[in-house]
């Protein structure tokens, strides 16, 4: 393993070791948390530029991804839940960010090197950076990533380890070269590590179906979702799974808005003689996150591994 994925490696793991913990007993991380660790992985990026010699393009892209990242904790967006702002300021910064990654693609892709090292990635590797900071935004406002905290950790995750790190003898689950070439350019590392932490999420909705069993709250789906609670005792950290619909039905919500206020509908649901009601535990994402990066460093894409091991090769 060489010095820059070591660092990496201790630097990620400390970061997402707090953030888990925080995640855990709070379920908030502050933003300051992931400005230090994405800053910590531009600086780390800037020192390996500048040890191999890295020509212009690594550096446009870097600056680009800077501007993206902090752009997402300071200033105020364009836009926001009521409507598009023209911030002419913002609007420059972020011009500013997509000039330096078109410039940066259209320059050659060569990475000179010193003292006989192997270089960087080529620059299509490189620029996973901005591109995946805007993705990780994106998957937020889908609902694919459901807490703010869960976005902010997969952006700075995208800086700290922007390319697929010098971890040798691991991974185990190694790749062919020419799909690790692949990989590098179309399935980032940091998006290794979300892959993982899912497969690992997996054991949420079996660990739901072993409590409500031994409950005898066996009613599906809901029972894949969540748990049930009193009303009038609901547990911290929870979304609602039910409404009252314009009949004054009891409806289930498998998958709730984290933007909802929840306090109109309690009355609701008391009115319909609910007594118990399914809700759908905040599970602290952060907790598999951090454990999901140890497995792309030490074992690797865990979804191509599983599927290595078990389709038939020609």
């Amino acid at each position: 393993m060489d010095a820059f994925a070591a660092a990496r490696l201790v630097a990620g793991a400390g970061f997402l070791a707090v953030a888990a913990n925080l995640d855990l007993r709070t379920r908030r991380v502050r933003d300051p948390l992931w400005i230090a660790m994405g800053t910590v992985g531009l600086a780390l990026l800037a020192v390996e530029l500048t040890w191999t010699s890295a020509v212009v393009d690594g550096w446009l892209l870097l600056g680009s991804a800077a501007i993206l990242f902090y752009a997402v904790f300071f200033g105020k967006p364009i836009l926001d839940e009521d409507r598009i702002h023209l911030r002419p300021a913002r609007i420059l910064i972020l011009a500013a960010a997509a000039v330096g990654f078109l410039a940066a693609l259209l320059l050659p892709t060569v990475v000179s090197t010193a003292g006989g090292t192997s270089g960087l990635a080529p620059t299509t590797r490189l620029a996973s950076m901005p591109i995946m900071v805007l993705v990780y935004q994106g998957f937020y406002q889908l609902g694919v990533l459901r807490g703010g905290a869960d976005a902010k950790a997969m952006i700075a995750l995208t800086l700290l380890v922007p390319q697929y790190p010098d971890a040798a003898p691991f991974p185990i689950l190694g790749l062919q070269p020419n799909v690790l070439q692949a990989m590098e350019v179309f399935f980032p590392f940091s998006l290794v590590v979300l892959v993982n932490a899912a497969i690992l999420f997996l054991a949420v909705p079996i660990a739901y179906l072993v409590v409500n069993a031994t409950r005898g709250d066996l009613e599906f789906p809901q029972a894949l979702f969540g748990t049930k609670a009193p009303i009038n005792a609901l547990p911290e950290h929870v979304w609602l799974m039910e409404r009252v619909d314009r009949d004054g039905e009891r409806v289930a919500v498998l998958f709730p808005s984290r933007g909802r206020d929840e306090s109109e509908d309690i009355p609701k649901l008391k009115a319909a003689g609910a007594t118990r009601v399914w809700v759908q535990p905040k599970v602290p994402f952060l907790v598999p996150l951090s454990v999901g990066f140890l497995l792309a460093f030490f074992a690797g894409n865990l979804m191509l591994g599983f599927l290595t091991a078990f389709l038939p090769h020609p």
